[in-house]
C-alpha cells in the first residue's frame, strides 16, 4: 500500500549560478512557484521506493515532460540526496519540466536487476498521477550519474517498447561492463558483487550493459570527466561511437580536468546547451 503524500510546498525560489572558466556569477530571474511532493513511496519497500516530485507552477498534460533523475552509488549505496545542492531542480521546473527524483532498491539487500525494475514500477506511477499532476509521461528523459547512468542506459535501451523514453543523460556511466576497462578496474570489484565473477557469470555482466542493446539507443548526451579513473573515459567514448555508427543522435560533452562525479561548475556552464538540445526530442 503506498505511503500518503505529503501536502506539496509551494516555493518560489532565487538562486545563483556560479559561471565557470572566469565569468561574473549571474542572479538567475525569480522563476516563481513551484510544487514540490517529498517521500512519494512507488512500491513495497517504503525505506528504498521512494521519490520526491518537482512541478513546474504552470503545467498541462500535453505540454509538460518528465525528468527523472537516477543517483550513483556503485549499485549498492547513495541517495537520491546525490542531487541536493546542484540546482537540477529548480532548473528543470524553469524549463518547464516536471522532475521526478527516485530513491531505488540496492544491491546490499535486493539482486540485481530490482533496481531496474524500479524505473519500470517509476514510470507506472508517473503515468497513473499524469492527470493528477498535469505531466505528460509520454514525454520522458532519463539523468542518471555514475551507476545510476548504467541504469538509466540500460532500462532505456532495452524496455522501452512504448517509446516514452525520448532521451538520455548519461553522466560518466558504465557502458561495456564486459571491456577490461570495467572488468579489470576499480568498478570490477562492485560489478562482481553485482553479478558474480567475470569468469563464471560473462552472460550477466554482456546483459547488463548498454552497449549490446543498441538496437533500442534514444537520443543520448554524455557527460564524460576526462580525468576519470572510476568509469575511464573509454567507456563514454564506446558509446558515443556506436551511436554515431547508427545515426542515433548524441551530444558528448568532455568535462576537462574533471574526475569521477558531478561537477558543479561543468554542469552550470552545460546545462542550457544540454536544455535546447533535449528538448528537440522531448
Amino acid at each position: 500500500m503506498f505511503r500518503k503524500e505529503l501536502l506539496p510546498l509551494i516555493v518560489t525560489v532565487f538562486f545563483m549560478e556560479a559561471c565557470s572558466k572566469g565569468h561574473k556569477n549571474v542572479a538567475t530571474p525569480d522563476i516563481g512557484p513551484f510544487v514540490v511532493y517529498k517521500n512519494i513511496v512507488y512500491g513495497t519497500d517504503t525505506a528504498q521506493q521512494d521519490m520526491d516530485v518537482y512541478l513546474p507552477a504552470l503545467r498541462d498534460m500535453e505540454n509538460t515532460p518528465v525528468v527523472i533523475t537516477i543517483h550513483g552509488g556503485a549499485w549498492v549505496t547513495g541517495n537520491k540526496t546525490d542531487f541536493d545542492g546542484l540546482g537540477i531542480d529548480t532548473f528543470f521546473t524553469s524549463k518547464g519540466c516536471a522532475l521526478v527524483n527516485i530513491n531505488y532498491r540496492l544491491d546490499s539487500q535486493y539482486k540485481y536487476p530490482a533496481s531496474v525494475d524500479d524505473i519500470g514500477l517509476v514510470m507506472d506511477f508517473i503515468k497513473q498521477k499524469a492527470a493528477a499532476w498535469k505531466i505528460n509521461p509520454d514525454r520522458v528523459c532519463l539523468v542518471g550519474r555514475s551507476s545510476g547512468s548504467q541504469l538509466a542506459l540500460i532500462y532505456a535501451y532495452s524496455r522501452n517498447s512504448d517509446n516514452r523514453i525520448k532521451a538520455v543523460i548519461d553522466g560518466f556511466g558504465p557502458v561495456d561492463l564486459t571491456d577490461s576497462s570495467a572488468v579489470y578496474t576499480a568498478i570490477g570489484i562492485n560489478l562482481t558483487v553485482l553479478l558474480g565473477p567475470y569468469e563464471y557469470n560473462q552472460k550477466a555482466w554482456h546483459d547488463a550493459s548498454p552497449i549490446f542493446f543498441m538496437q533500442g539507443a534514444v537520443p543520448t548526451v554524455i557527460y564524460q570527466g576526462t580525468l576519470d579513473s572510476e568509469v575511464y573515459p573509454r567507456q563514454s567514448q564506446i558509446l558515443e561511437d556506436s551511436l554515431l555508427a547508427r545515426g542515433v543522435p548524441c551530444m558528448y560533452v568532455s568535462w576537462v580536468g574533471a574526475t569521477h562525479g558531478w561537477n558543479l561548475n561543468e554542469w552550470l556552464q552545460w546545462k542550457d546547451a544540454t536544455m535546447e538540445w533535449v528538448k528537440r526530442f522531448l
